[in-house]
């Protein structure tokens, strides 16, 4: 096997990650990747490949494949040009954000940290909710005994696994953390299970998730009773 000297992706490798199959053909393509460097992995090479990642799934941006491949061919004035114009742009840019800032209050817009998600028979046993992902960063795991509201950031960088169902895995783009469905970390450099979020009872019989209370494995914190909910 040719073992890579540089860490970076090569050329061939992003055309490999961009014609990527599906996930479970990306995860193989990642590990190669990883094996072509002897296992090491380091966070810039891990960016790279989740800005890909990112253009990839679910909707994949690099349908027309000649076309980016072209662009991936220009020639070096074009990013000299990108560069000029960057600076123009931050340079003017930079100006009305002054202006605006002045004119205008900060308003930090955030989704409420306190929020209802449904009653306990819109879960379906042995399902990973994914519909609070995106607005809350939260997983929805309902079992046979309990309901945990799960953190979506994973515990090794900070990224932002994704659930595979026929793995029955939440799978890390980055550096390929691996965690059950539980939020218990199996593989990959995770040090530790993802985090859940106090989960309650509300007066009308909802469910209600406190992002503001987290509990952690390590610390024995899952065996409290506001980490998860009977059913």
């Amino acid at each position: 096997m040719k073992i890579y000297r540089y860490m970076k992706l090569t050329k061939e490798e992003k055309k490999l990650l961009i014609k990527a199959k599906d996930e479970p053909d990306w995860y193989s393509i990642c590990d190669d990747i990883k094996d072509r460097r002897n296992g090491i992995y380091p966070n810039y090479l891990a960016r790279e490949i989740l800005q890909i990642y990112q253009n990839k799934f679910p909707v994949d941006k690099y349908k027309d494949w000649a076309i980016l491949e072209s662009q991936l061919d220009r020639k070096s004035f074009l990013g000299w040009l990108s560069i000029g114009w960057l600076a123009f742009v931050g340079a003017t840019g930079g100006f009305f954000t002054a202006m605006i800032r002045f004119l205008f209050p900060n308003v930090l817009f955030e989704p409420p940290q306190s929020f209802k998600i449904g009653f306990p028979n819109d879960f379906e046993s042995g399902k990973v909710d994914l519909r609070f992902k995106k607005t809350h960063n939260v997983w929805i795991v309902r079992d046979d005994e309990k309901i945990i509201a799960l953190s979506t950031v994973c515990t090794h960088l900070g990224c932002t696994p994704n659930w595979i169902e026929t793995d029955r895995k939440f799978k890390c783009p980055c550096h390929g953390s691996g965690f059950r469905s539980s939020g218990i970390n199996f593989e990959g450099p995770a040090p530790r299970p993802l985090e859940r979020y106090k989960i309650v009872m509300a007066n009308d019989g909802q469910i209600l998730v406190d992002k503001t209370k987290k509990f952690n494995y390590e610390k024995g914190e899952w065996g409290r009773s506001e980490s998860f909910l009977k059913v």
